[in-house]
């Protein structure tokens, strides 16, 4: 029990300093190209990144949707 508690606790760390080192690196496109833009550009490359997973994702299982049924 006490290792997920220390598991959970760290994840809440890292996500905290992925957001500020977000906010640092990100902070400067905020300032010029408005929050508007900024979010479309960090959505774009997250949908980005969630096509390319999923697409090796299907590539990976693409022998198994072929299997019959038992």
């Amino acid at each position: 029990m006490a290792s997920y508690v220390l598991k959970l606790g760290g994840a809440a760390i890292l996500l905290l300093f992925a957001g500020v080192i977000a906010f640092i690196v990100f902070g400067n496109i905020w300032a010029r190209i408005g929050i508007g833009a900024a979010i479309v550009i960090v959505g774009g490359g997250l949908l980005l990144f969630a096509w390319n997973v999923d697409r090796k994702e299907r590539a990976r299982r693409a022998g198994v949707d072929e299997l019959p049924r038992v």
